[in-house]
């Protein structure tokens, strides 16, 4: 069988490598990886246990054993640790605020692909069907143009991962080769740079701060991954319900009376596999798009206050790296809304189409039918959040203004 293959085969790659991807057969190789991955992101019970443990005793916290050390290595415990423990300052705990929801963010990544498999298994399985199967140059020619479109994003997305990974990868690999063989580390003047990224609370010892480092650049790799293969994934897919939409528009504007029946049959059915393709994309991602809408709106209030406090003090390092974290969230947040409403528009454009067919010189029996289609496609499909948030533009212009009142309220306080 043979489809447009850039519009998966990177999905399928990235997904693949964390075993979420819904066409792979389920095997112990795929749930090893998959296990890997949430272990990298998530916290363990025993990680929890011992960081209490070394908040507890003072001795723990001041040297830590070896012992500790290994089970402390768990990226999304030792952020959370570091926020309640608040040993150095509210920058700093605020700083461990943005890499720990993001590994909330991929932890729900990784674990709502397999709980909704069976219909992501389905929308993957109808967009490969819809490309074997079409012929029809107009309508290749539509899918052709929403497929470019998320290949687009995609690209997109994956730069924007490997720029993000390859300076925190540059970034640990200085640290590592700046301290090796310095006998005096508490005389070395670190980078700015260096010592927000030093995890004192949790490590009080140069080695397991090293060891965290390297977890953490793998923690990061995986995230990004995640956190845009996922987004991009979720992008393409509804890219390619609006194709399918503009396609039944084209059949039903194609619609001759003495054809009219048996295409008006195929053309029920088709607008009934459409809807049942929406509402399993729903049922999928409407978890993960609340959670992200979720940690989105308060990263970016606890963000754009940390950006208003470093413009206030002229903190150049603080203002570009809290406004490159408020421009990422906003782009990915603009990716879930654009699709969103660009699948609402489709349609709900299905039913201008079926009212520009000729239906006016159908049999009365048949013109009826008309009707029926025009009433269910006026009721345009909607992507949530939690089955309760619209995810358009609207929503986007809503989150924007909200934000940035709360910021202005906050600019005033400041000020005053």
């Amino acid at each position: 069988m043979t489809w447009r293959r850039d519009t998966v085969s990177v999905h399928r790659f990235v997904l693949n490598c964390v075993g979420i991807w819904p066409m792979e057969e389920t095997s112990l190789f795929m749930d090893l990886r998959w296990l890997i991955a949430v272990i990298l992101e998530a916290e363990t019970n025993f990680g929890q246990e011992i960081s209490v443990l070394s908040r507890t005793h003072r001795l723990a916290r001041e040297r830590p054993t070896d012992f500790t050390a290994i089970f402390q290595v768990t990226p999304m415990c030792v952020y959370f640790t570091e926020i309640y423990l608040h040993c150095n300052g509210a920058k700093e705990s605020f700083d461990t605020v943005t890499p720990g929801a993001a590994a909330v963010l991929a932890v729900t990544r990784l674990i709502t692909p397999r709980i909704h498999r069976r219909e992501l298994l389905e929308v993957v399985t109808s967009t490969m069907d819809d490309w074997a199967t079409q012929r029809d140059k107009r309508v290749r020619g539509v899918m052709k143009k929403y497929a470019a479109l998320s290949t687009r994003v995609t690209t997109f997305t994956f730069f924007l991962v490997g720029v993000i990974v390859g300076v925190y990868i540059f970034m640990a690999i200085s640290v590592v080769t700046a301290k090796a063989g310095d006998h005096e580390i508490e005389n070395v003047t670190a980078s700015r740079e260096t010592e927000e990224m030093s995890l004192s609370c949790v490590f009080r010892g140069e080695s397991t701060r090293r060891a965290f480092m390297v977890v953490q650049a793998m923690q990061m790799f995986v995230t990004g991954m995640l956190t845009f293969g996922t987004t991009s994934f979720f992008f393409g897919l509804a890219m390619h319900l609006c194709s399918q939409f503009d396609a039944l528009c084209i059949q039903l504007s194609d619609l001759r009376v003495e054809e009219a029946r048996h295409a008006i049959a195929g053309a029920v059915e088709r607008h009934c596999h459409l809807i049942r393709m929406a509402d399993c994309m729903e049922e999928s991602f409407h978890a993960n798009v609340f959670i992200y809408l979720f940690v989105t709106t308060t990263l970016m209030c606890i963000d754009g206050f940390m950006l208003i406090v470093s413009l206030k003090v002229s903190d150049m390092p603080m203002i570009i790296h809290n406004a490159s974290v408020l421009l990422l969230m906003m782009i990915q947040l603009s990716f879930y809304t654009f699709a969103g409403d660009c699948l609402e528009m489709r349609s709900a454009a299905l039913s201008y189409a079926t009212y520009d067919c000729d239906w006016h010189e159908l049999p009365a029996s048949t013109a009826k039918d008309i009707r029926f289609i025009l009433m269910r496609a006026s009721i345009p499909h909607q992507l949530t959040a939690g089955k309760f948030v619209v995810m358009n533009m609207l929503t986007f212009k809503s989150i924007l203004k909200s934000t940035a009142s709360y910021l202005s309220v906050l600019r005033v306080m400041l000020d005053e």
